[in-house]
């Protein structure tokens, strides 16, 4: 069965709040921008839309658009569209940027003491 993309651009600039963490949502493009403020906050939203993954990565991609989740404006992953998941999929449709995520570790115990 081939799966038919409806291409769209998203326009938004918006801050949510989850469990009294701010995450940033911004993009004009293709390519939405989920800026969270910590690793914390990315456990908390992981814990809380890891049962719907899977469709809203289904979404993603039949709408051909990207979601890059970053942690304090560096990018840690990505899912939907451009997002090439690897046998991490087996637990959440995901493409992790091991480096983004070594960066973020090392940086969390300094901004800790900042």
């Amino acid at each position: 069965m081939t799966r038919r993309v409806h291409p769209v651009d998203v326009t938004a600039d918006l801050t949510l709040t989850i469990d009294g963490q701010p995450i940033a949502v911004e993009s004009y493009t293709d390519t939405v921008l989920v800026d969270l403020p910590s690793i914390g906050a990315a456990r908390a939203v992981a814990r809380s839309g890891l049962r719907r993954a899977d469709r809203l990565d289904r979404l993603l991609h039949d709408l051909d658009v990207t979601v890059v989740f970053r942690i304090d404006g560096t990018p840690v992953a990505r899912m939907g569209a451009a997002a090439r998941p690897g046998p991490v999929a087996r637990i959440a449709p995901i493409e992790p940027d091991a480096r983004g995520i070594l960066r973020t570790a090392l940086a969390a115990p300094i901004r800790a003491l900042s």
